[in-house]
Parts: C-alpha cells; structure tokens; sequence
C-alpha cells in the first residue's frame, strides 16, 4: 500500500473503464489503488470454469481498430504485445425472419456489400446507397475523433467534404428511421444489415444510427477479434500495467463512502475489506467503475441529489441472457458456420417488432422464441480448453431485469430450465444433432448481470445508446464533484472498446484537471 494510504488516484470497481483508466494513469507514473467488491477483477471481462467447461462470463470479441491500430486503445495503453488477437472466420452470418436464406456477411466493407447483395439482389441499389453512407459516417466519426489528437484544424476536411454535415443529420435518427428511409419495406436487407441490434438494444426505433453505423462498419473494415486467453486476458494486462506503475488492486474489499473535502471535492474512499475492517484511502482524483446509482449512494447526503439529477434524463441499456453449452463435438459439424450467427424467429417477418419477440424472453416459452445470436468459441483457438473439455457454444439475447423480479425462487429456476430447454430445441431444429451433443448447460440472466456488476437492473452497456444520449450533448466523464469522474460504459456505451474508451476519456479528463490544479496553485503561489 501506498504510504498512509495515499495515491495519485482511486477507482471504484475494477471493470474494463475503471481498469484502462487506471492503467493510463500508471502509464504517467501515477499510483493508483482498484478497489474492488468481488473475489476477481474485470466485471463481465472475466472467465471461470464450471465442472469440465470453461466459460466467458458474457459473449466477447473487439474490432481490429481498437486491438491492433497503431494509433488504437491497445497501443496506447501499452497491452498490444501482451494479448494475442484471434481473428474470427467471417464477421456473422445471419438466419430466420424475412430472410430468404442464410446470409454470411464477411469482412471488409466491399466484400461484405457483395455477399448481401449476391444473397438479396433485389435490394442491389438500396444496398449500395447504404454501403456508401456508412463507410463516410465511418470516416466522419474517425475524423472526429482525430480531432483528440491533431486539434479543431482537422475537422475543415470534414466540412469542405460535406460529411460533417451530413453526420449531424444522421446523428439525430434512430437505427428504424434511417432503415425506413433506405430500404422502404425491404424487410429482408433490414435484418441482414441490422442483425446486431441485439447486441446493442432491442428496439431500432430508440438505437441511434449513427452509433450502429459507426459500430457495424468498424467491425467489418478493421476485423473481429477474440484473445486468446479470454476477455480475462485482456483484465490480468490492464492489471499488470497497474501495477507496474506503482499501484495496487485489492479484492473482496467494497467502498461504500467517497469522501470529500470542506469544498465538496473528492478526496478518497472508505471501504470495508472481507474481514469486516473499516479503511480510508485518500486521493484527489476517484474514477467511478461503479453504476452511477451506486456512486450516488456513496457520496455525502449533501451531494446525492445533484449528483443524480444530472443523469436521471437518460435510459438504462437492455441487459443479456446468456445459456452457456457444453458440446461433446465441434457445432461446426451441425452445419454452424460463424463464431456468431444471428437468428431471428419464424415469425418475424418486420424489423420494427424485434422489441415484441425479444420480450418473450420475459415469460415462460411457449413454443414461440425470441431473437438470439448463437456464438461458437469452439472454432477459435481460444485458449481456454482442455483436451477433453466439452466445445463451449453460447446463446445470447435481450434480458431485463424487470422479466425476473418478483419470481419466487422456484419459479425463477423453472422459468431458467425451461429456456435452456427451449433455446437448444430451437437450435437443434435448425442444426439436427446439436441438442444430443450438449453435455453441460447453464444460464446467466438479468439478475445474474444485476448481481455480478452492481447495475441497478443489470444493463450490461451503461446507458442506453439514443440519438440524444450520444449527439444531442456528448457524453463527458466530469461529474458535478470536483475531482470525481465517470470511467465505465455508462461514460459512453458498453463492450470492450465502449467501456474502455470511457476510461480513457476519464484518464485524459482527470490529468488535465491535474495538470490544471497544479497550474493554478503555481499561480497562486506566484501573487
């Protein structure tokens, strides 16, 4: 420990934001103590091991801007020679719905317009004007990001182009206007473009456009990359530049004050390690890893309203379900032919109702399935199996929170088994042989995301990813006390690069608020 307990900085929590936040600080030779409550770190980005299979805590892969960009989060943070990326075959293949067939839809944005539109020529044209867009929104939106690091002078491309005119309107539409626009009532190209909205939201007509195109199209230009190790990997390199710096990460030990000052300024933490001890750490600078909601009930009493009231405008994200499979035999062999694969119900012949069929997950089945991504890890070399472990495959969808509160424990177990059950009959309909090759079967819900990362109602992507969230006033990690600052997916939005980049917009924050603190009192002291 630090002497008296002093550091550069604290984070609370230690998820992938309050880790890359940490890890930029240590990078700058600052100390920095992670307190963490559970008994490991990373938060979703972990793994762990069941009986004879070993599973991620939820699905995982990055783009290969984030993981390999000379100018990316890895590089910057220093952990690009210490994680191996592990390239997925093709970025998904999509099923069911309107779709007249399987569409696979591979890497780079040419050949990715080619596949869907050798699968849906009838959507040639509405196609290609979407192709077009996003590969310019992708470009405005790097574009804007190079103003970070090459100043405001890098944005006169962006308006003598158009583009950033263009972005501004597109920033306003959500993912099911846009899509109207675009492609009228071609249900079909909808799903095969749109396929993962589940992984981001369940409704096209709250998801921002901007955010999807953004997102979508990065995956496809840059690659789709798993780690081998596991997101766990990418959590122990984080961990390891922590401590290189000079900081510390404790576990099992849970904060539940912040302290501040006589101005109201963060200045440390009170937490209770697992032997019921009381100790205080101290810091001018605190990053909440933490749901803001928890943040809010650490603070003094005096602090709490304002605190809160300033995020109580925005929605919380969906959360995820996820039925994790043992398999005796590769799901290659049943005809899986993508690390994910996006499977929409029979019945859902328009893009616009996905919210109604995904909201079946909130009740018993009843022969009728919600949409769900299918994701075969036993086709990457991944690292985490054995010789004779089972294949690990994953079935992941929209989850709620609310769909489970108020179940007695019985009822929730039941309602738990009866997917499992329902879930892997549907894939076996679709993949004959696959149900009599699962050899280990369990399911994380809402709650068990409520439980395991504190969110108030286990949203896995912090705040909900609108137009007005993300482009009506953009997101900032400063929060109305002094010297305490969001780094985590509700900074900006979830997965590894959202969070992480949450942490670095905190980091960054964090050290010109430093830098500026140590300038004024230099001042002072000069009068």
């Amino acid at each position: 420990m630090a002497e008296n307990n002093r550091w550069d900085a604290i984070v609370i929590g230690s998820g992938l934001g309050g880790l890359t936040a940490a890890a930029a600080l240590a990078a700058k030779s600052n100390r920095v103590l992670v307190v963490e409550r559970l008994s490991n770190l990373g938060g979703a980005a972990t793994v762990y091991r069941h009986g004879s299979l070993t599973m991620e805590a939820s699905l995982h892969e990055t783009d290969g801007e984030t993981a390999l960009a000379p100018d990316g989060i890895f590089h910057r943070l220093g952990i690009d020679d210490m994680l191996e990326p592990v390239a997925t075959n093709i970025f998904y293949e999509v099923r069911g719905g309107a779709l007249p067939a399987p569409v696979q839809v591979p890497h780079g944005l040419g050949r990715a317009e080619a596949a869907v539109t050798e699968a849906l020529p009838q959507s040639r044209e509405a196609l290609r004007k979407f192709f077009h867009e996003v590969t310019r929104l992708n470009e405005t939106i790097d574009g804007l990001h190079a103003m970070a690091s090459k100043g405001p002078g890098s944005i006169l491309g962006l308006v003598f182009s158009g583009r950033l005119f263009e972005f501004i309107d597109e920033a306003r539409r959500t993912l099911g206007e846009r899509f109207d626009k675009l492609f009228g009532d071609d249900e079909a190209a909808k799903m095969a473009v749109g396929a993962m909205l589940g992984y981001l939201d369940d409704d096209p007509n709250a998801l921002s456009y901007a955010f999807y195109a953004h997102v979508w199209a990065q995956y496809i230009s840059s690659g789709s990359y798993y780690f081998r190790g596991g997101s766990a990997a990418l959590t122990m390199a984080l961990a390891k530049k922590v401590h290189e710096g000079g900081g510390a990460l404790v576990r099992k030990h849970s904060v539940d004050r912040i302290l501040t000052d006589e101005d109201g300024a963060a200045a440390g933490v009170s937490y209770i390690d697992d032997n019921g001890a009381r100790h205080d750490a101290f810091a001018p600078v605190i990053f909440g890893g933490a749901a803001p909601d928890a943040l809010a009930r650490m603070l003094p009493e005096g602090e709490r309203g304002r605190f809160a009231d300033s995020f109580e405008r925005f929605e919380n994200s969906i959360s995820l379900f996820s039925v994790s499979l043992g398999l005796n035999r590769p799901a290659a062999g049943f005809g899986v032919g993508a690390y994910s694969t996006f499977i929409y119900p029979d019945d859902l012949t328009a893009y616009s109702d996905y919210p109604r069929l995904a909201a079946r997950f909130g009740a018993p089945p009843q022969g009728l399935m919600p949409p769900y991504a299918l994701a075969d890890y036993g086709r990457l070399d991944t690292g985490l199996r054995k010789p004779d472990d089972p294949y690990l495959v994953a079935i992941t969808g929209v989850d709620r929170f609310a769909w489970w509160d108020g179940l007695s424990e019985e009822e929730e177990m039941a309602r738990r088994a009866a997917w499992i059950e329902a879930l892997i009959g549907d894939v076996d309909r679709r993949y004959p042989g696959f149900a009599d090759a699962v050899v280990h079967k369990e399911i994380a819900t809402a709650r068990t995301m409520k439980n395991r990362l504190g969110t108030p109602h286990g949203e896995v992507y912090g705040f909900r990813p609108t137009p007005a969230r993300l482009f009506s006033r953009p997101p900032t990690p400063k929060t109305t006390v002094d010297g305490l600052f969001l780094s985590s997916a509700y900074t900006v939005s979830g997965g590894y690069t959202g969070a992480m980049m949450g942490g670095l917009m905190a980091a960054d924050a964090a050290m010109k608020w430093m830098r500026d603190k140590k300038n004024a009192r230099a001042w002072d002291n000069i009068a």
